[in-house]
């Protein structure tokens, strides 16, 4: 059996987080539906430090996106940015139990923005939460 990605072990990891009740997220996509879920690989050096005996940590740079409803009424919007805070928090709590995406070597999830708007309509926006897995790979 053919072992799956690094980034859709990354996909399960996000998915079982309970504030996206049970949505599937796709990779590189936004469905056009009001509610949508996307992780997209950034571009960076993938080796963050060598040690003296040629082991590495590496990195793994994504976006977390997310397309929410948005409005002229504050509320709503606010709405948005509370999810960002509690997925925010979800991470650092789940890199306090040590619960990681199934990647071996891995050693902290962390989200290194906090979620901004990208780009807006009248109806929806996109927001973003920029992320990075580090892992230690063995020579």
């Amino acid at each position: 059996m053919e072992e799956k990605s690094k980034i859709e072990k990354i996909k399960k990891y996000i998915e079982s987080c309970n504030l996206l009740n049970g949505n599937k997220i796709n990779v590189d996509y936004l469905k056009d539906k009001t509610i949508s879920y996307s992780i997209d690989r950034t571009p960076s050096n993938p080796v963050v430090a060598t040690d003296i005996l040629g082991g590495k940590i590496k990195q793994i740079t994504f976006d977390f996106v997310v397309q929410a409803p948005l409005s002229s009424r504050a509320i709503e919007n606010l709405v948005n940015s509370k999810f960002c805070e509690d997925f925010m928090e979800w991470i650092e709590i789940q890199n306090k139990n040590r619960i990681y995406p199934e990647i071996k070597g891995m050693q902290e999830v962390s989200c290194t923005s906090p979620g901004y708007i990208l780009q807006k309509t009248d109806t929806t926006a996109v927001y973003i939460i920029q992320m990075k897995c580090e892992y230690y790979e063995k020579f």
